[in-house]
């Protein structure tokens, strides 16, 4: 009792009169005060502790904007995709075709053209392949929406061209579920020609040309042209010569000899316009006749060039002497890039980066810029980013609509998916883009490492308070640099996001893709391409890439996925091809031997 009476005077100062209580009254009064303190106790100090700092959300990342072209006039609009089965009647009235500006490019501005494209003095095969070569659509069942590619050479072009139609044909009638209802229709065999729908091929592929275009030329001024060797005007149309006709296999080896002797070899006529919608409807025009002509492919490089300017594409390029198109024809990734995004920069990561320590007396390269060109319509991945020759950014692989052209050393073909959710970001993958942003702006080299002075700079950029820079130095500070991978994984972690390589992936989901190449020999082809992903490095598990370049490709954006190849439609579709993508390629290996 005595024990209990002090620890009741020494709770407060008068608290109550124990005098006059009994032991009892005063065993319960203490209990009650106990319990007051420990409660009391316990929010004091929670009040003494500072309040944990909340995880940053992260903010998002730049991507996303719809493209912007501030030179432009505002009234100058990329008209609404054609819907695939609409069928213009013989009884409508056709539109009048505009004329705008007629011109005949000087002999001086065409050796110019011609330079950029091939260079000084190209191998006359080389020039020979893009002389016979049109955009004509493939003749087989089930891939009638596909472009044949008569010739090896051009499949840079092709390939992207590809992808800009099946992104219409997919996803441009719509958003959301009318998007996907579309896709949905079209089942296992995307490329087939659905009732009326042979009709409407040429608008949709004017309105493909009409979108690169568009994207290329930063102002409203486009520039549409024919070429035709010296020796056919181009003006004439009647004098458009079937492909892979005797005369057309002639006039394109004249052609291609004074290519490579130095002289220009060909004569350019078109348009130039001031609305894509008039551009677009020029290109229409032309799909049947000269576009699938023996110059249609280079006749829509020449107007892409044109529209953007040749000096702009000269600054493009981190080298304004390279070449458009190298050897055995093939497409740079100056061109290529060119036709995805509309600029002919010379990487595929995302930004730029600087070579040397010191950006004053370094030099830039440039790649994709989210910043100025948004995200990609049509992605891009490499076979060469397995043999860690390139390493494509993440603005590539995850573009708008799920399609991807898959780049080769000697070949371009083009991978895409009926889920427009399966180019969409993960939260991982929209932190990494965002922290590699950053990094590479504030990095010493190519992006592998940056100073300790600049963590506080690359934090605030990255939505992360000062408080955590204390912890962020122990954390990332070595020898007063910072690795790129610490960073990454840092960044992660403090957005509540697995910092694992295939953390953005859930085992056992199975995705469906959709595999086209229009090039002949062996003829235009579509198999089905069946990814089941997984945490498990599918080497260790028997399926694994070594030595199959498509699958290691297909690492590259889905990590450890077990890759199925089987056919669909089109040449060799009466073979039956199984995982390990060997026999598939053979074709591939064929190309190189050329």
């Amino acid at each position: 009792a005595g024990v209990v009476g002090e620890s009741l005077r020494a709770s407060g100062p008068a608290a109550m009169d124990i005098s006059q209580m009994s032991e009892e009254e005063q065993l319960k009064a203490a209990m009650e005060l106990s319990l007051q303190d420990h409660a009391g106790g316990a929010a004091a100090q929670a009040a003494r502790q500072p309040a944990p700092s909340l995880v940053p959300s992260p903010a998002p990342p730049d991507r996303g904007h719809p493209r912007k072209f501030p030179r432009k006039d505002p009234q100058d609009a990329l008209p609404p995709c054609p819907r695939a089965s609409a069928k213009k009647k013989r009884s409508e009235c056709e539109a009048a075709v505009p004329t705008g500006e007629k011109f005949d490019l000087p002999e001086g501005e065409v050796l110019e053209l011609v330079r950029l494209i091939f260079g000084d003095k190209p191998e006359i095969q080389d020039a020979e392949r893009w002389l016979d070569v049109g955009f004509q659509f493939s003749p087989l069942a089930g891939t009638e929406w596909g472009l044949w590619q008569r010739h090896g050479g051009p499949c840079g072009v092709f390939a992207p061209v590809q992808g800009f139609i099946v992104k219409s044909l997919l996803f441009g009638t719509g958003e959301g579920s009318e998007a996907d209802n579309a896709s949905a229709r079209r089942g296992d065999q995307p490329l087939a020609c659905i009732g009326a729908e042979e009709d409407a091929r040429a608008a949709v592929l004017a309105h493909a040309l009409a979108t690169m275009l568009f994207h290329a030329a930063p102002t409203s001024h486009y520039t549409v042209c024919q070429v035709a060797p010296a020796g056919n005007p181009a003006g004439a149309l009647a004098a458009v010569l079937a492909p892979g006709s005797p005369e057309a296999a002639a006039a394109a080896s004249s052609s291609a000899t004074a290519i490579a002797s130095g002289s220009c070899g060909l004569v350019v006529t078109g348009h130039h316009v001031k609305r894509i919608a008039d551009a677009q409807q020029l290109l229409e025009e032309a799909v049947d006749s000269w576009l699938a002509g023996p110059c249609g492919v280079l006749s829509f490089v020449c107007s892409v060039l044109l529209s953007r300017v040749m000096a702009t594409v000269r600054e493009d390029m981190d080298d304004p002497t390279t070449p458009l198109i190298g050897r055995f024809g093939h497409c740079s990734q100056e061109l290529v890039n060119l036709m995805l995004i509309g600029e002919a920069t010379s990487n595929v990561f995302d930004g730029t980066r600087w070579l040397g320590d010191d950006p004053s007396s370094g030099f830039l390269v440039k790649g994709v810029d989210g910043d100025r060109v948004g995200v990609p319509l049509v992605g891009f991945l490499s076979e060469m980013e397995p043999m860690r020759y390139l390493q494509v950014g993440t603005l590539y692989k995850h573009p708008d609509c799920p399609i991807w052209v898959i780049g080769s050393p000697t070949h371009y073909t083009l991978i895409f998916s009926l889920r427009r959710s399966d180019a969409q970001l993960s939260p991982e993958a929209q932190v990494e883009q965002r922290a590699k942003k950053i990094f590479n702006d504030n990095a010493l080299d190519e992006g592998s490492l940056a100073l300790a002075s600049s963590l506080g700079t690359m934090l605030g950029a990255l939505g992360i308070s000062a408080d955590h820079l204390a912890q962020a130095q122990r954390d990332l500070v070595r020898e007063e640099v910072i690795l790129w991978e610490d960073f990454r994984s840092w960044a992660c972690r403090q957005f509540g996001c697995s910092d694992g390589p295939a953390a953005s992936q859930a085992a056992g989901k199975k995705l469906k893709f959709f595999l086209y190449d229009g090039q002949d020999p062996p003829g235009p082809s579509l198999r089905s391409v069946l990814l089941e992903l997984s945490d498990i490095d599918p080497r260790l598990a028997g399926g694994g890439s070594e030595g199959d370049a498509f699958a290691a490709t297909l690492h590259t954006r889905w990590p450890n996925a077990v890759v199925q190849v089987l056919p669909l439609a089109g040449a060799g579709s009466e073979v039956c091809f199984k995982s390990g993508c060997e026999a598939m390629f053979q074709r591939w290996s064929w190309t190189r031997s050329l």
